[in-house]
């Protein structure tokens, strides 16, 4: 109904237009209209009249920025924004606006300064405090973060991307218990939210809570089943727990949905080599060492695989190690027989 209502605006506009196309206001509102509609391309040439007609109107170089920022020109729209702001410095909008752009253009501190702006301008802009969350975060002061988001908490109680945020940052402060509890109070008003029942397992994983943590994980699974994350997260409680034919299990499900997820492959080879597989824990080592994406355990895990293949059988033990040295891009003495 939302936009068909807004298509007969733009029809009655477009009307208008065709009557008095030197009208500032009709060309700001006929862009305004088909960036609601999504028509961002069409918007754009409007706005640029509309602000070429009237360049003193905020509205016009605030509704250009916009449309530019949705189109993905961040500097034009840094641009358009900054005059919108010079000429209409109290409004909160162009402030948050200008502070999205900041961020998104990696200049955090520039964005902190433009959300606390929009805060001093309109001091119940929950959506400001949320994204100067963001931005303390981003800068690694966590405190700050934290109150930012219970400010937009404080100004707006259902706000659960807030809440699931300051569950987060909690859970980076080691405040396992708070996070905890910040997580179910998020899952209580959004109980669709895949990633706070998979973080919520996370910290009960973490506090050694294994039962806990698989009830959050199932929980996504209900949800969405084909989530290898989840697969793989229950793969690991269950492995915490000792049940390794399960947690084995778990990580096949994981790799059968996603095989380009090298902490599965690595978790799954230790998996086998526990229950005594070393040939096929050799193959999923070697899937993780290859993976441009495995850095963190990649020469562990190089010593690990010629450890293994040292200690199979004599026979074994030499066609192993030449496929490893093949897989690591080494010659193969058998390439020139």
């Amino acid at each position: 109904m939302k936009t068909i209502l807004t298509q007969l605006k733009l029809w009655v506009t477009r009307g208008a237009l065709r009557l008095r196309p030197d009208v500032s206001r009709l060309q700001l509102q006929a862009g305004q209209l088909l960036h609601d509609l999504g028509r961002l391309y069409e918007a754009y040439p409007a706005l640029m009249i509309a602000v070429d007609l009237e360049p003193g109107n905020a509205q016009g170089h605030f509704a250009l920025g916009t449309t530019l920022a949705a189109l993905g020109c961040l500097p034009e729209s840094r641009i358009a924004l900054a005059r919108a702001r010079r000429l209409d410095p109290g409004n909160p909008d162009i402030a948050f606006a200008l502070g999205n752009i900041y961020f998104e253009c990696s200049e955090i501190d520039l964005a902190v300064r433009a959300y606390e702006r929009a805060i001093r301008l309109r001091p119940d802009h929950a959506r400001a405090y949320f994204n100067l969350g963001h931005a303390f975060k981003e800068k690694g002061l966590l405190q700050q973060a934290a109150t930012a988001f219970r400010r937009a908490l404080a100004v707006e109680p259902r706000f659960f991307k807030a809440r699931f945020m300051l569950a987060y940052v909690y859970a980076l402060m080691d405040l396992n218990n708070e996070a905890i509890e910040q997580y179910r109070l998020t899952i209580s008003a959004s109980p669709t939210y895949v990633k706070a029942y998979y973080n919520l397992g996370n910290c009960y994983l973490k506090k050694g809570q294994t039962a806990q943590a698989l009830d959050a994980y199932y929980a996504i699974l209900e949800l969405e089943p084909t989530h290898a994350r989840a697969h793989f997260a229950i793969g690991q409680a269950l492995a915490r727990r000792g049940q390794l034919a399960e947690a084995l299990a778990s990580f096949q499900e994981a790799l059968a949905l996603k095989n380009d997820f090298p902490e599965c492959h690595l978790a799954y080879a230790r998996g086998l080599e526990a229950v005594g597989r070393i040939r096929a824990a050799l193959h999923h080592f070697r899937v993780y060492v290859n993976d441009p994406g495995a850095q963190e355990h990649r020469d562990e895990v190089i010593a690990h695989i010629a450890a293994l293949t040292r200690a199979l059988p004599r026979r074994e033990n030499t066609a192993e190690i030449r496929a490893f040295q093949g897989s690591q891009g080494e010659p193969d003495p058998r390439a020139d027989a």
